[in-house]
């Protein structure tokens, strides 16, 4: 192969078919640069490779021909891990065009105490981080035909959550001597070369970029650029409309990034404001029409879904976490069809929103940190927002523009964000819970018998590396030290047994690695079960919720009356109590942040009540500001944590416990009140709205449906003759098999912790 010219897919050594369906299908002739270093560093040849180029760049192509080539041509799996779910589905759906070569393409998120052994017949397998570890846990046998692995935004080893869980899923894929492609893939790396280094990878590094970026920050009318180039604009004195309106005159389309869900709000309307009483056309009026009454149609709270339509109408979007999934992808589609001219998005949301526009504008540069107050954005997640800037094909060129509230906050913006280094990403495996949480993984999974198995696994992890560990005897010594604490520590919390040298997982610390539960969380799940024998819903509800992983709702001032006086009404049904007293309480001897932290567990459980309580989206959402995304969210976790407290209270012997939670959790799933529970987790297409239906109706449980006429169904509303045959015949199938789920019955295995049923897998439809 010549390396002199430039490289065209055609000339790529990919199986005919392959290289045909990318020129004709894909439309993709020639390769952009950092491309072609991929290919010269061995993409095809087997090679590990790190790619940190910018966004835009072709990562994403690189990496599904990798794939494609490895299943058509070696007959292997590929697996791409992703730390989202929202953009583990994106991808899925992306390489679905693939299926016309007869490559099948499967997503796996959540549930992480199945093996799913149905992903044996896919080629293709995306999944996020925790799935893939979870897996990896379970040692499950098709694991051994994957070929090559693909670590989407390797940068998210820098995170305390998802980067010990990359490092984890390395050092099990090295310890059972896998022998796969590993493909790392990033924008935003500061120290790729460590990160190359650490995978044994080649390493593709390139600022090119197929459309140029120009970064600026705009201050009182002007836009001040990195180059020293100055640019007036129209001041509508408001910098964000005045940046938006801006590009819209010239053709162009803006994302806008913000710090909170109420400002994308508050934003989108003062565009859309003036956007639809601006004198001269500037939008597509019936097309938009269009796009708001979708919108109306398929948003699950009805007044979110009105605030958003009535603002689409004229051109915009807000985006956050709130949002259906569905009503999400008809924003960004409308947006890629250029109908909606500019969104506005919360700034967490940066790396699960794929919309390239002509001018990215960075409203804030600080945001709220539970915690810790208002921080700075991380350069690293700037650069991710600036890379969102520039079209190919479309736009000439990119702009990102971050907006100064004065104007020495204009040379400290160049300074600190457009000319500043990428931060280097580090490693957090070495904390205590991580080392706890991954060295029982290692041991509960076999991946580690004693001690000195458990010093090779962690030498596996990017900690070990640059902790310096591997040059230091010393440092080695302390960190062993540190580890018989953590091995102590798991020994002493009934998780391990430990005899001299070697080490082994207990039947709970088996369970909790099943569960995918870290230890510290569950020491709080245990020690509140044991302390009471039976408590009611809230008491169970507030110890499930005590997980990091739940987001806790913010109590307001005006709120905390109220929440106190149900914590006092509930004390001892309380199984975790707070850092103060009753007495203190009472006597209003505290602190309002001495027990804001736990009144918001307390607002969070209640808000979770409420949703069990089948009070509706839109009173939600009115009372919590919690939208239909949010409580996807919140079931998702409900599946996982109220199902793994309810496994737990089994395996330590409280039933009273165990029978209160298992049908607790399914209220908390689905959103519905005990007698709905059995038509939920039955029917497919059936959620909280049509199984209240379903039973006012008369048709309170599977026999009924299944002894139904399907016209006495199909009137019902949210229901249609499809429908009603649909959950008819499935009702009738399950009643044939013996396998209609009662929630009330558990069954339990030779251990007794087991439950003897499992969750069937769900869509968007259930939760209707």
């Amino acid at each position: 192969m010549n390396w002199l010219i430039k490289l065209r897919v055609g000339d790529l050594p990919l199986p005919d078919v392959l290289r045909d369906f990318i020129i004709k299908e894909r439309g993709i002739q020639e390769l952009y640069p950092p491309q072609e270093e991929a290919v010269r560093k061995g993409l095809f040849d087997g090679r590990n490779l790190v790619m940190c180029t910018s966004t835009a760049t072709g990562k994403t192509l690189i990496a599904e021909l990798a794939m494609i080539n490895a299943v058509l041509t070696r007959g292997v799996k590929a697996v791409l891990a992703v730390p989202l779910r929202a953009l583990a589905y994106e991808k899925a759906r992306d390489l679905r065009i693939y299926e016309k070569l007869g490559v099948r393409i499967a997503v796996t998120t959540g549930e992480y105490d199945k093996e799913d052994a149905w992903l044996m017949n896919y080629d293709i397998v995306v999944t996020t981080y925790e799935k893939l570890d979870s897996l990896l846990r379970h040692k499950v046998d098709w694991l051994k035909q994957v070929g090559i692995l693909i670590i989407d935004e390797i940068h998210y080893i820098d995170d305390d959550k998802r980067g010990p869980t990359i490092e984890s899923i390395i050092a099990k894929v090295k310890s059972l001597g896998l022998s796969m492609q590993l493909l790392a893939l990033s924008a935003t790396v500061g120290n790729a070369e460590e990160i190359a280094k650490y995978l044994d990878a080649e390493l593709v590094v390139s600022d090119w970029r197929p459309v140029k970026l120009r970064e600026g920050v705009y201050y009182d009318g002007v836009i001040y650029y990195a180059d020293g180039s100055r640019e007036p604009i129209k001041d509508l004195e408001n910098p964000v409309l005045s940046l938006v309106m801006d590009t819209i005159f010239n053709g162009g389309q803006t994302l806008v990034f913000t710090s909170s869900r109420s400002n994308t709000v508050k934003l989108s309307q003062q565009i859309a404001h003036y956007i639809c009483n601006y004198n001269v056309k500037l939008i597509e009026p019936r097309e938009l029409m269009k796009v708001s009454n979708a919108i109306l149609e398929t948003s699950q709270s009805k007044l979110l879904g009105e605030e958003l339509a009535k603002i689409v109408r004229c051109g915009v979007a807000f985006h956050h976490a709130g949002l259906d999934m569905d009503v999400r992808s008809i924003v960004e589609n409308s947006f890629r069809d250029r109908l909606i001219k500019a969104v506005v998005a919360t700034t967490t949301l940066a790396a699960g929103v794929n919309l390239p526009a002509r001018r990215v504008i960075i409203h804030e540069y600080r945001r709220y940190e539970p915690g810790f107050g208002m921080e700075e954005l991380p350069i690293m997640e700037y650069k991710q927002m600036a890379g969102r800037a520039g079209r190919p094909g479309l736009d000439p060129y990119g702009e990102a523009i971050l907006i100064a509230r004065s104007e020495d906050e204009v040379d400290y913006l160049i300074r600190n964000y457009i000319n500043a280094r990428v931060e280097d990403v580090k490693s957090k495996f070495l904390t205590d819970k991580n080392l706890a949480t991954h060295i029982l993984s290692a041991i509960a999974s076999g991946y580690a018998l004693n001690i000195d198995d458990v010093m090779r696994f962690i030498s596996s992890t990017l900690g070990y590396i640059q902790g310096g560990f591997h040059r230091n005897e010393f440092l080695r010594d302390l960190l062993k030290r540190k580890i018989d604490d953590v091995l102590n520590f798991l020994v002493e919390s009934g998780f391990l047994e430990r005899r001299n040298n070697d080490v082994a997982a207990t039947a709970l610390g088996s369970l909790l690695n099943t569960l995918y539960l870290d230890p510290y969380t569950a020491n709080v799940y245990i020690r509140g079960l044991r302390s009471r024998n039976e408590t009611n819903d809230l008491g169970y509800t507030h110890l499930i919720i005590q997980s990091p992983e739940v987001p806790k709702l913010r109590v307001r001032r005006n709120e905390f009356d109220d929440y106190i006086k149900l914590v006092l009404d509930n004390w001892d049904y309380l199984l975790i109590k707070p850092s103060i007293t009753r007495d203190e309480i009472e006597n209003d001897e505290f602190e309002d942040e001495e027990i804001e932290d736990y009144l918001s567990t307390i607002k969070t459980a209640v808000m979770l009540l409420d949703w069990a309580n089948e009070v509706s989206e839109d009173e939600l959402y009115k009372n919590y500001d919690v939208g239909p995304g949010d409580l996807r969210v919140y079931s998702d976790l409900m599946n996982w944590l109220a199902s793994a407290v309810t496994r737990l209270a089994g395996a330590i012997g409280m039933r009273k416990h165990e029978e209160r939670l298992n049908v607790l959790r399914w209220r908390l799933i689905y959103g519905v009140k005990e007698e709905l529970i059995e038509l939920v987790i039955n029917l497919e297409g059936v959620g909280r709205t049509r199984a209240r239906a379903l039973y006012d109706a008369g048709f309170k449980d599977i026999a009924d449906i299944a002894n139904a006429d399907p016209k006495a169904i199909s009137i019902i509303r949210g229901f249609g003759d499809r429908l009603a045959h649909s959950i008819i015949e499935q009702a009738r199938r399950l009643i044939k098999d013996g396998k209609v789920v009662k929630p009330t019955i558990i069954e339990r295995d030779r251990e007794g912790g087991k439950q003897g049923y499992t969750r069937r897998r769900g869509s968007l439809l259930d939760y209707l």
